[in-house]
């Protein structure tokens, strides 16, 4: 760590809920703050923020201001619908999964459209403002940023470019004053889960679960589900090899937030119009429902007491909500759970039934218990050993994801333990902070892909195909070669280094990089443009020469294992070294 730094801010920004933590450096205990008045140190991934002129970025219109974040920019946003001052502001919420689905724009509640990079970038810069003054209401001398080591949470799923993408929002959010900068560091959710759990602070958790051996770590959240397979080595806990990273990361985008989607699906076709999102009553209904969703049970299937939902005039135009209730019920039996029935006095109010809540479910979960099958049916040899399942991340305190789990693979064939962390909302947070202070305790990762360069080696008559053979002056080379860097499927360390010597010869170095997940014989030549090869990125060395411009030796050093693979060149005529950067194809945004 930089001696200037002096406490650790992680950052856990999330679909539904965001929000922060941190820890003093030096601080022997370790303890962890956060802003009690949130719970579990989270406040809603909501954000209002004021434009210079009406329309969207279309028409010209820039957002400019941030007005409030969290549950209160929930709340002015509909105070301003009701008074119709909103004009000049837009509220967006679960923006964070645009990056998932690979798109540099989102739209606001309002459907207006604009940059994702500004909305997120704003957003960050609240988080960063609102934890510093929190922090320097505790302290004699404020923190400053540049004091701060911060600590950002990602989906160990996303690419390699939406994890660019963050660095690139934490710099213009003012969290950082280069996209590489070392103050700031990136974890993956789900790792970041684990760590707390290693070094939790109950026994039960930290001595049976987090024993030495391998554990599956499901992060069920609001936007993604993670999957990531850890290995403990706890008899080496005051070493570096502690934790590893055993398979690459699986998921997908079943969270929670599939279950608001299907609740807002069943609203879209009972009342027949999708054109209400933007409706502050919509927005109130759908916080009841929110409310609802989180006391959702397994009995609630066998339950016969309906849940009362208010649709305001505004929601059901002229139509009244009688007429629709009797719409929806034909063809349909009393006993039938999707059966609704109209509020006897107030006559605005449907009655749905909590096995139609508990319904909404179901799809849900089940991709869930899908997607962790395959997990153990492609790595059936490495995962043949794992004794638990730990459940973290704000989905896992559903009733009934965790009885469905638990259903599923604590039987044969797998006879797995399931359990929750302790305080699963809290622990990917707590486990960025503890990562921040000692980032040595993840020691290896492994890729779903073999990476490897674009190469044009001298061309060998009995190696290489004919095809391939080019001219180059005086000698013939082999063209659209894919030379290996690093193994798919293989413990690669943390800041794995694979060097590669170039003379720089007066002119930009342009590097292709390369992925495949074939099987690749090491006494084979494979060629980028085989089926199995995509582009992965490229990197651009700028033209590097000496004190008396003259062509100058190069070490580009490749460095694998880390939270996003990196690139640095090593000047060697001086020993000097700089960050490169990658530049990722279009469609991984």
């Amino acid at each position: 760590m930089s001696e200037k730094e002096k406490i650790v801010i992680g950052i856990d920004f999330g679909t539904s809920r965001s929000g922060f933590a941190y820890s003093f450096i030096g601080d022997k205990e370790q303890q962890i703050y956060g802003n009690n008045n949130w719970t579990d140190f989270k406040t809603d991934s909501a954000i209002l923020l004021k434009k210079d002129k009406n329309g969207d970025c279309r028409a010209g219109a820039n957002l400019t201001e941030i007005v409030e974040f969290g549950q209160e920019a929930i709340r002015k946003y509909v105070e301003m619908l009701e008074e119709e001052e909103g004009e000049l502001y837009e509220l967006f919420r679960y923006y964070k999964m645009s990056l998932y689905k690979s798109r540099t724009f989102v739209k606001s509640v309002a459907g207006s459209v604009f940059k994702l990079v500004d909305v997120i970038a704003m957003s960050l810069q609240w988080l960063k403002d609102t934890a510093l003054q929190h922090i320097n209401l505790t302290v004699r001398t404020p923190i400053e940023t540049d004091q701060v080591r911060w600590v950002l949470t990602v989906p160990a799923i996303w690419t390699e470019k939406a994890k660019h993408f963050m660095r690139v929002c934490a710099h213009r959010g003012g969290l950082i004053d280069n996209e590489d900068s070392e103050h700031l560091l990136l974890i993956h959710e789900p790792e970041a889960a684990a760590i707390e759990g290693f070094f939790s602070a109950n026994p039960i958790v930290s001595e049976e679960v987090f024993e030495t051996g391998k554990v599956l770590i499901l992060d069920a959240g609001s936007g993604t589900i993670d999957i990531t397979v850890l290995e403990i080595d706890r008899s080496q806990r005051e070493n570096s090899d502690k934790i590893k990273v055993i398979i690459p990361a699986k998921g997908g985008s079943d969270g929670s937030n599939t279950i608001d989607k299907n609740f807002v699906t069943f609203l879209k076709k009972f009342l027949g119009t999708d054109d209400f999102e933007s409706n502050p009553d919509f927005i109130d209904l759908f916080q009841k429902w929110i409310e609802e969703k989180h006391r959702v049970r397994l009995n609630y299937k066998k339950a016969t007491t309906p849940i009362r939902f208010t649709i305001q005039e505004s929601l059901s135009g002229e139509t009244p909500v009688e007429e629709l209730v009797q719409k929806w019920n034909e063809g349909k039996e009393k006993t039938d759970q999707t059966f609704i029935k109209s509020g006897m006095l107030n006559k605005r109010s449907i009655k749905l039934s909590k096995g139609f809540l508990a319904s909404l479910f179901d799809k849900p979960v089940n991709n869930v218990l899908e997607n962790i099958e395959k997990v153990f049916k492609k790595y059936e040899q490495t995962l043949h050993d794992v004794k638990d399942i730990f459940m973290v991340g704000s989905y896992s305190n559903s009733d009934i994801l965790y009885h469905a789990v638990k259903k599923k693979f604590e039987d044969d064939p797998y006879n797995l333990t399931v359990l929750v962390g302790t305080n699963p909302g809290r622990a990917i947070v707590f486990g960025a902070v503890r990562y921040g202070l000692n980032p040595n305790i993840l020691s290896s990762r492994t890729y779903e892909y073999n990476y490897g360069l674009l190469w044009y080696p001298r061309f060998e008559e009995e190696k290489h195909k004919q095809s391939k053979k080019i001219s180059k002056g005086n000698y013939w080379l082999c063209k659209d070669v894919f030379k290996l860097l690093v193994e798919k499927d293989v413990a690669i360390k943390v800041d794995y280094v694979k060097p590669q010597e170039f003379i720089s010869m007066g002119r930009d170095l342009t590097l292709e990089i390369y992925r495949t997940k074939r099987e690749l014989d090491p006494n084979v030549v494979y060629y980028i443009d085989e089926d199995g090869f995509e582009f992965f990125g490229s990197t651009i060395i700028r033209n590097i020469q000496s004190e008396n411009d003259q062509p100058v030796g190069i070490t580009i050093e490749f460095k694998f294992g880390g939270t996003m693979i990196k690139v640095g060149v090593v000047n060697k005529e001086n020993n000097m070294t700089f960050p490169g950067t990658i530049l990722y194809k279009e469609k991984n945004i």
